[in-house]
């Protein structure tokens, strides 16, 4: 059975040494052809003169002109320029590097099989990508770091049979020297993806590697030089090749990276992923800085849909958790619409729109935007986790625990849906299911706080998970830390409040509710579906607080 590698527009036989271009055969010699299959045998890494000569040429006395001669020759065949190689780079010194993308099929089958660095078995079906390390001379690329690890992610979730471990356990790893099997064994995958990034100025160099957790050694590495504008097409590359070296094929063309979302300029780009660096935060000053860099994108990108879809999240989130600001609603119901406009393929469109109608209480029309979103893409996060509130304040407490289940399977760190799950299960008659789902929660919520100790949401709704364990003295221990942290975060003081009702400490509850509600918070419709607030409802304070909501 013959053994055809891949790269770019061609193809190459690893036991006969023949070369195509599509369907045309390409002649080299067969030394070009010895020293190619050397190059693509070890492809990413470097060859040296020493380890060709002695394959190739052995107990033959020649000339470093005969090597030469075989890479100009292989150059001429690749159309590859020596000065921006695209093929084989030089190595100073040191010999040379086959730096394509390749990929590998059986003629028998013509179906894509294994990369040609797989020496480990096939059919691996685990991996964690941690935060590529920052290597810029000013070192302050963090986001840009994190941006192409989270994108790879939710790339790689779309492999079927692929199993990626969740942004929040991955990124517990941040530190260089880390012993790469200890994290595997810890987050129980059998691969690791790591890499660097070095920007200076629009030039990008990204180096990847993809190493076995069984024995430390490298199944895969790349390192690409390219300008800011091309990051997507890096991403592309990358998870292609994870893609084929560990599952034996390629992405669909709807699970690329460039595919999943529009492109745009790399200076946008970059202002888009500082701001989901500061999204993820949800603190009221992180939000602010997160909008300032999406109206940056949208400044220098007016038509990047993705922003505005962004930036919608970003508006609704300060309105429902941080004054309920007629003004934040309103921006975010513009920006919604503007995303949907402009990127109506994409599912954040559609969740976006769905979360801001489920603000404006228009909640048959957020249920179709939140259906939309799902469909297409059944793994996209937000649009269960939206769907699943919206429900619940609609009072269909059973289909808010199915879609906050699903939402919990979809994003293995989120704590938030977990522990929403548990209480939706509570008042559905499920104590059993509900106590797993909120010990659950409480495992997200602690290693969310490992890698962000101020994470004042983790610790305000995980102090609700913790009484239904009956931690009672944790859970006040967390609220009292959220609020600490935060002491005006509506978030913190609401669940707090919802803390103390539970353990019937009204006067608690009560006082904290109207530091809450003087801050503009007040969802009436989440009021009259939570069973915390059920102690209060006949008290007078109570009352006087309701009234004011709409």
């Amino acid at each position: 059975m013959e053994q055809r590698i891949s790269f770019g527009d061609y193809c190459f036989d690893i036991d006969s040494g023949r070369l195509w271009s599509g369907s045309d055969e390409v002649r080299i010699t067969p030394k070009a052809s010895a020293v190619l299959r050397m190059l693509v045998m070890q492809a990413g890494e470097p060859v040296s003169k020493e380890e060709l000569f002695a394959a190739i040429w052995k107990d033959t006395a020649v000339s470093d002109d005969a090597l030469t001669s075989c890479i100009q020759e292989l150059r001429r065949a690749f159309a590859d320029d020596a000065k921006q190689p695209r093929y084989i780079e030089t190595r100073h010194r040191r010999g040379y590097r086959f730096v394509a993308t390749l990929s590998a099929k059986s003629e028998a089958t013509a179906q894509p099989t294994a990369t040609v660095s797989a020496s480990a078995p096939d059919g691996i079906s685990s991996i964690a990508v941690l935060p590529f390390m920052d290597m810029s001379p000013e070192r302050n690329q963090d986001y840009l770091c994190e941006g192409l690890a989270e994108e790879l992610i939710n790339a790689l979730t779309r492999v079927e049979g692929l199993r990626v471990a969740s942004r929040t356990a991955s990124f517990q790893f941040r530190c260089a020297g880390e012993d790469i099997r200890a994290v595997g064994q810890h987050l129980g995958v059998a691969t690791i993806l790591e890499g660097s990034v070095r920007k200076v100025d629009e030039r990008l160099r990204v180096t990847v590697q993809l190493i076995e957790v069984a024995n430390g050694y490298h199944r895969w590495s790349q390192r690409f030089d390219r300008k800011l504008d091309d990051v997507l097409a890096i991403q592309d590359d990358v998870a292609e090749s994870i893609a084929m070296s560990l599952r034996g094929s390629v992405l669909g063309q709807g699970k690329r990276p460039s595919n999943l979302r529009p492109h745009t300029k790399g200076v946008a780009y970059e202002c888009y992923l500082r701001g989901r660096h500061h999204l993820h935060l949800m603190t009221e000053s992180d939000l602010a800085a997160s909008a300032e860099m999406f109206k940056n994108a949208l400044n220098l990108d007016p038509g990047y849909g993705p922003a505005w879809g962004c930036l919608a999240a970003v508006y609704g989130t300060l309105h429902a958790y941080f004054g309920a600001k007629a003004e934040d609603l309103a921006k975010a119901e513009r920006a919604s619409l503007r995303a949907l406009e402009l990127a109506p393929e994409l599912a954040e469109s559609h969740a976006a729109r769905g979360f801001v109608l489920s603000l404006l209480r228009e909640y048959e029309e957020a249920n179709r935007s939140f259906e939309e979103a799902i469909q297409r893409d059944p793994n996209f996060f937000e649009a269960y986790y939206y769907f699943g509130r919206t429900c619940f304040v609609q009072g269909d407490i059973a289909r808010s625990a199915e879609l906050f289940r699903k939402a919990s399977a979809v994003r293995l760190d989120d704590y938030q849906s977990a522990m929403l799950l548990g209480q939706s299960l509570h008042m559905i008659g499920r104590p059993e299911e509900a106590l797993v789902a909120h010990r659950e929660g409480i495992r997200r919520a602690e290693a969310r706080l490992r890698l962000y100790p101020h994470d004042a949401r983790a610790l305000s709704l995980g102090s609700g998970s913790l009484f239904y364990d009956g931690q009672i003295e944790r859970a006040l221990e967390w609220a009292q830390r959220a609020l600490e942290l935060f002491p005006d975060d509506t978030s913190s003081l609401v669940n707090a409040a919802c803390l103390h009702a539970k353990l019937k400490h009204k006067e608690e509850a009560l006082s904290l509710l109207e530091r809450a509600f003087a801050r503009g918070w007040g969802h009436r419709d989440w009021i009259a579906n939570d069973p915390d607030y059920d102690i209060l409802r006949d008290d007078p304070r109570f009352q006087k607080l309701l009234a004011k909501l709409k």
